[in-house]
């Protein structure tokens, strides 16, 4: 596993996330500081779980004026694993310009029992060759949820392959799945 940072610049590849229901929040307010030193960052809320105001108090923690901030995240919202598909192999390469993509809680979209299992895991296969396809630094926040059956296991295929895959358990503690130890000194690697 590699860094996502190296050198002061971004590390193509793609990075998984695991954690709480509320780690897309979480990591959007701890991305606050990059966003107000003009980092930008393409945002596909999968989850529907964007947490505008929750970035607003942040941005005004650091003195900033929250609009500041939120200028910087370019918002997509898609409502089915068929509008991501679209966005990470089409929408995204038109608009990319370097900064990361961040997949937001794309498990309900996997999840949909309105969608059969094997139909759902080819659009899970070719959303991941999508992402390959592009070199941008692609963040997957994955929020626990239970697996409906067939579709056990799904939540790992984010991670594997990826250049880098943490796992967060509370506010302040994280684990890096290639250190059972517990993680703390190889955080700041992610």
């Amino acid at each position: 596993m590699g860094p996502l940072i190296r050198g002061g610049r971004l590390v193509p590849g793609r990075y998984a996330v695991s954690g709480p229901r509320d780690l897309c929040g979480r990591f959007l307010t701890a991305l606050c500081p990059a966003l107000l030193r003009g980092m930008g960052v393409l945002w596909l809320d999968a989850g529907n779980s964007f947490n505008a105001y929750g970035l607003g108090y942040a941005a005004r923690f650091c003195g900033a004026d929250a609009r500041a901030a939120l200028a910087r995240v370019a918002l997509a919202r898609p409502f089915n694993l068929y509008q991501l598909e679209t966005m990470v192999k089409v929408k995204v390469p038109e608009r990319w310009r370097g900064e990361p993509v961040v997949i937001a809680d794309p498990l309900p979209l996997f999840y949909d029992e309105d969608v059969p299992a094997a139909a759902a895991r080819r659009v899970l296969a070719r959303v991941l060759e999508g992402m390959a396809l592009l070199p941008a630094a692609w963040v997957v926040l994955a929020a626990d949820r239970a697996a409906p059956a067939g579709r056990e296991g799904w939540d790992e295929l984010w991670g594997r392959g990826a250049r880098g895959a943490t796992r967060f358990y509370g506010p302040n503690s994280a684990d890096d799945r290639a250190e059972p130890s517990g993680g703390r000194e190889r955080l700041e690697a992610f």
